[in-house]
């Protein structure tokens, strides 16, 4: 744990949400490994952010601050799925992915999630096996309906459409599915 993540971020303890998730996310944007390719130094600030994040989404921002082992393991998959949902949202999918890897509990919510990351990188096929997946699973909830149900006709609509724009076939199927993919995250803002 970090002993003061309020200070890596560079906000003061009372900040409010809004103002840790504006700090993290320009600090992000700023150490991001894929905006500074091959510098270790960018990468380990990146790390710290991170974990200065979820350490206070989790709710215990300081390290002497006790759980026990059921709420530690509730707290942790909560602040995961935050940081998943950011990712998603800033449409960084494959880190997404790489934090729902190492999550052991497959929850309905991490088959969404991960349905959705996936079809952000284009994995069409396993998204849409996820996604069927978090609907069974809990099969009222209408975001997982909505994802499966998108990733369902998502052929057929754009052949449809294709035809009507007189677009070449790649190039709308990419932004249809692109202003899909951004209409699925909208859940996550």
């Amino acid at each position: 744990m970090i002993s003061d993540p309020y200070q890596v971020l560079g906000v003061p303890q009372t900040a409010a949400d809004d103002e840790i998730k504006k700090a993290y996310r320009k600090l992000a944007k700023k150490y991001h490994p894929d905006l500074n390719p091959g510098n270790a130094e960018a990468a380990k600030k990146m790390s710290e952010i991170n974990a200065a994040y979820e350490q206070i989404k989790s709710g215990n921002p300081y390290p002497n601050t006790y759980y026990n082992g059921s709420n530690a393991s509730r707290e942790y998959a909560s602040s995961a799925y935050d940081s998943v949902k950011h990712y998603i949202n800033l449409g960084y999918f494959r880190e997404a992915l790489n934090i729902l890897a190492r999550m052991s509990d497959r929850s309905a919510e991490w088959y969404y999630c991960s349905a959705v990351a996936n079809a952000g990188i284009g994995n069409i096929i396993t998204a849409l096996n996820h996604a069927e997946t978090a609907v069974r699973m809990n099969p009222g909830n209408p975001e997982y309906q909505r994802i499966l149900n998108m990733l369902q006709r998502g052929g057929h609509v754009y052949q449809q459409q294709r035809r009507g724009f007189g677009m070449p076939n790649d190039t709308l199927d990419k932004l249809c599915f692109g202003l899909c993919i951004a209409d699925l995250c909208c859940p996550f803002c």
